[in-house]
């Protein structure tokens, strides 16, 4: 299934989507964890090259992360910097802890306030939230989060 953004095919890097398989929440003993998406836009393409890990400043447990925003910001700055602004701030990654992931209205805030609130190189961020079953795959214009796919390996 090819992901659509903008005419653009959204495609994850297999190093991407093994950050998400170790980090999915599978098991009980699992905290949420998240990131931050960083990647380039090309003329046919969209493409997600790296997916931070949760480090030491975050806060998470069972049912809720917390980004530590300076070290994100650390990593943003790091990846545009030293790629010649080709690598990009696209978007956040979560896990939920429910079978079919959707967003809560405090993830709608979040992106809300990331689109608003930040200078972001792109008319749009991303939004993936990882299920037990089926993820939540979707693009956030600045007004309505558009759901892409619900399955994303």
């Amino acid at each position: 299934m090819k992901l659509i953004i903008d005419d653009k095919e959204l495609v994850i890097i297999e190093k991407v989507k093994k950050i998400f398989n170790y980090f999915r929440q599978d098991t009980l003993e699992k905290n949420e964890a998240g990131g931050i998406l960083l990647g380039q836009i090309n003329k046919d393409s969209i493409l997600i090259t790296r997916a931070s890990i949760p480090n030491k400043k975050d806060k998470a447990d069972r049912y809720d992360f917390i980004r530590d925003k300076t070290m994100a910001q650390h990593i943003i700055d790091y990846e545009f910097a030293n790629s010649n602004g080709k690598t990009l701030y696209l978007g956040e990654w979560h896990t939920h802890p429910a079978n079919i992931a959707s967003p809560s209205g405090v993830d709608k805030k979040m992106i809300n306030d990331q689109f608003a609130k930040n200078k972001i190189h792109t008319d749009f961020l991303l939004l993936i939230i990882l299920g037990l079953k089926k993820d939540y795959i979707a693009s956030y214009n600045g007004k309505k989060l558009k759901l892409l796919a619900n399955n994303l390996l």
